[in-house]
């Protein structure tokens, strides 16, 4: 009866730690499946020893929901600005344009220009200008001068989420590649070792994906792009002009069209007399020639 009862206890006891077991195991299993961020896992099937790779999932909602208390300083936004201007002395404001992009830490990233035309003598410009978000109020004040900016439009992007999202991804899978490397270490069959290696191949391409994704949208955040659109003109379009100013303005338009006119004719005039001249004298031989003849017809006559 003693050798009954104590057979029944080591039963009981065996139960019990395997109930221990299989809960301990369920919470860890839980715990990382709630982890928020890539879930991975490797299972051994019992007497074969085949190492088996469940899929990793990734998805934006991985990331930590931001704290609503959160300062605004650590929010990523992404700041264009497109000025219009407009210049009376054109190459003292490019030289100082150029000047105060570098005076401000920025770089100029695309430029064009246009020396003018046989129509148009007036000159322009585009500038694409990469300027430190810190500089860029300080910027825009000195843009100012030399010139005066017509229009003015800014956008800001808020990235906030998108930059936490590539943050946690890549954190993801940095976890995800510790893992397998130790796995690697403990891989015996050839077979396992290529399912492995196979394995962080593709993470180590994710990890260099997003983190150039990263730099790029830090390279924005960091520098922000402003265009300048400068254009040469002889008098400098008033913001809110009279009826008076728009008078003049029409007036004063009208005369240099009539003298860029007279010019273009005088242009035409000079500038044509190699050919004109011996047309001039070729027409007067042909004339005096003619003449003579009918002079003598009717001298015969």
């Amino acid at each position: 009866m003693k050798k009954f009862f104590a057979l029944i206890l080591c039963i009981a006891l065996a139960f019990s730690l395997a109930a221990c077991g299989a809960s301990k195991e369920s919470d860890a299993m839980n715990g990382s499946a709630l982890n928020d961020a890539e879930f991975y896992s490797a299972q051994v099937e019992s007497g074969s020893g085949d190492l088996k790779f469940s899929a990793d999932s990734l998805t934006a909602d991985s990331a930590a929901p931001e704290s609503p208390n959160q300062s605004k300083t650590d929010e990523k936004i992404i700041k264009t600005v497109d000025l219009s201007v407009q210049t009376k002395e054109y190459d003292k404001y490019i030289s100082a344009l150029t000047a105060s992009i570098t005076a401000n830490g920025g770089y100029i990233e695309n430029s064009e220009s246009d020396i003018g035309g046989y129509y148009d003598s007036n000159r322009y410009s585009t500038y694409v200008a990469r300027i430190p978000a810190d500089n860029l109020d300080a910027f825009l004040a000195a843009a100012g001068e030399n010139g005066k900016i017509v229009s003015k439009t800014e956008n800001q992007q808020n990235v906030t989420l998108e930059y936490v999202d590539l943050e946690s991804r890549i954190s993801a899978y940095k976890t995800e590649k510790e893992t397998l490397t130790k796995l690697l270490e403990k891989a015996e069959s050839l077979e396992n070792v290529l399912s492995i290696q196979e394995r962080l191949s593709e993470v180590n391409y994710q990890i260099e994906s997003y983190t150039a994704k990263l730099r790029v949208l830090a390279n924005r955040v960091s520098y922000s792009t402003v265009t300048l659109r400068i254009r040469e003109v002889e008098r400098v379009t008033e913001t809110q002009p009279t009826l008076w100013q728009r008078i003049k303005n029409s007036f004063l338009d009208n005369v240099d069209n009539l003298i860029d006119g007279l010019e273009d004719i005088a242009v035409g005039i000079l500038g044509g007399l190699p050919i004109i001249l011996p047309v001039i004298a070729a027409a007067v031989i042909v004339i005096l020639i003619i003449r003579k003849l009918i002079k003598r017809r009717r001298g015969g006559k």
